[in-house]
């Protein structure tokens, strides 16, 4: 699809250490999946974007909330982008919010699922999201789409 070879384009553009993917959303066994069953039902798949996060020599990131504020930034205007792609060919795009706090004060993010779910890494039982290369050094941001995009 020649989306996916924008999309990586665009993602170049503004980042150099990043990942991708794309995962199937509507077998997936979850809590929040559920809770958003009716989102999932018209948006079944995911594209999923990971930003690499700068580390010291020490492995440990500089002024973590300034980091995380200016890659957020960068993945909003990524998924954004993305989405207004597939919309202009059609398709319907929903570029996720990053996430969400539950009732018990957890922290619960789609984004994680969905990378997870595109085989970029493995969710830990501490919440992150580990990959092999950085472990859990990546924001991560999501665009929900029907766009019938092959998952290999």
């Amino acid at each position: 699809m020649k989306t996916i070879s924008l999309a990586l384009l665009i993602i170049e553009k503004e980042c150099e250490d990043y990942f991708f993917g794309i995962a199937d959303l509507s077998h997936v066994q979850n809590s929040i999946i559920e809770q958003y069953s009716a989102l999932f039902d018209e948006y079944p798949r995911a594209i999923s974007i990971g930003i690499t996060l700068p580390l010291t020599k020490d492995g440990l990131m500089n002024d973590n909330k300034k980091v995380y504020n200016f890659t957020d930034r960068k993945l909003n205007n990524i998924t954004e982008h993305i989405s207004n792609l597939l919309e202009a060919e059609g398709y319907n795009a929903f570029p996720f919010p990053k996430s969400e706090k539950t009732k018990d004060n957890t922290f619960i993010s789609l984004n994680l699922i969905a990378a997870n779910q595109a085989n970029l890494g493995q969710i830990e039982k501490n919440g992150l999201l580990t990959t092999p290369e950085v472990g859990s050094a990546v924001n991560w941001g999501t665009v929900l789409i029907d766009a019938p995009i092959k998952i290999k």
